[in-house]
């Protein structure tokens, strides 16, 4: 197990009693429908998105927050950031959504909203997702009651803001808690979504008749904290820490299905209090992945962060690759920079997971759930 030692903290001139929930960063990605980015350069950025509803921008070498890096009243009740660029770009544009029924776009250069996008009767968003090189942006409900319930999801192209393109309304019954542009061999605009009520939609965003649309279903039988790709299918992780692995759907109906991997609640084998993928936070200090190995499925890699964030939860990731720098943001309100104890001058390149932000949506655990 690699343990971490923390380098460098920060509370971002939060006010007390706040919450960071969730981060993006400016930084190149080769394929905006992944994780992995390209090593941080001396120019590029994460920005947090807090519960006094401010994104703030800050330099990861230092966790300084910028000059004009603050954005107050982003929205009323903010839950999700994304950047948005096209593959292979820096990205100067930061996308949010929030429970008042808007997605916000954010331009680090001018310092300035230069979007917005609304949902027709101001339906509060929990998720949203972006895919510059489609023009696309696609935000999901939350269910502000106990489902099942009427949830949505809305899609935008950006060259004409004011109409919305695509509503799929059959799909789910509960709050949207994933949504992610996916890489498929055969298309470009497949989205996967996942909600509390247990289920992973995989739509094609080409099609806009929902009927039409839906490529594949997965039930997972418990309400969805995660879900993803992973190798030639998707990962999907419940509320209740239970992970299974599912294949793609074959087009051959003829072809025999590869059968599901179910491991169950893996709480138990990694000694943690709750789980995230698709790279691990554990309890309040460790961190783990899950790999496939020749069909066998374990768990390895463990990684340890001392101290974590205390008695409080870890909200969001950006983890270097080969995990050689890790950023964290938690309900204590702090970012921290952590490295290998036994790295010196590492590299800063990495691949990013999220906790769902938001300040109570449902799908988000307290401490010792």
């Amino acid at each position: 197990m690699k343990t971490y030692q923390a380098t460098a903290s920060s509370n971002l001139g939060l006010p007390a009693d706040s919450y960071i929930y969730s981060f993006a960063t400016t930084a190149i990605q080769e394929d905006t429908r992944t994780d992995v980015f390209k090593p941080l350069k001396p120019s590029d950025r994460l920005a947090g998105i807090s519960s006094d509803d401010s994104i703030r921008v800050f330099d990861p070498s230092t966790l300084k927050i910028l000059p004009d890096g603050l954005f107050t009243n982003a929205h009323k009740g903010i839950t999700s950031i994304k950047r948005f660029a096209p593959n292979g770009q820096e990205s100067n544009i930061l996308m949010t959504s929030g429970r008042d029924g808007v997605v916000r776009g954010w331009d680090l250069r001018s310092k300035s909203k230069v979007l917005e996008l609304q949902t027709p009767k101001g339906e509060p968003l929990s998720m949203l997702d972006c895919n510059a090189g489609l023009n696309a942006i696609v935000a999901g409900k939350e269910l502000e009651a106990d489902g099942p319930g009427d949830v949505s999801i809305f899609g935008w192209d950006i060259r004409n803001p004011g109409t919305i393109k695509l509503h799929y309304a059959e799909s789910h019954t509960d709050t949207i808690t994933e949504l992610r542009f996916i890489q498929h061999d055969q298309s470009i605009s497949l989205l996967l979504s996942a909600s509390t009520d247990g289920l992973i939609n995989i739509f094609d965003t080409a099609i806009t008749e929902e009927e039409d649309a839906v490529f594949q279903i997965i039930n997972h039988r418990s309400a969805l904290h995660h879900a993803g790709r992973y190798d030639n299918g998707f990962y999907a992780l419940g509320t209740d820490e239970t992970f299974s692995l599912y294949p793609f759907q074959n087009p051959d109906f003829d072809a025999e299905e590869p059968k599901p991997i179910h491991l169950g609640d893996v709480r138990e084998k990694l000694g943690c209090e709750y789980v995230w993928l698709n790279l691990i936070p554990f309890g309040t200090d460790t961190i783990s992945t899950l790999s496939s190995v020749e069909g066998e499925n374990k768990i390895e890699s463990a990684v340890q962060l001392k101290g974590a964030h205390g008695e409080e939860l870890v909200r969001d990731l950006f983890i270097a690759e080969g995990a050689s720098v890790v950023f964290t943001c938690g309900e204590d309100g702090m970012v921290r920079q952590w490295k290998n104890a036994g790295d010196e001058d590492v590299e800063m390149s990495g691949t990013k997971r999220r906790r769902d932000g938001g300040s109570g949506g449902k799908g988000k655990r307290s401490k010792g759930s």
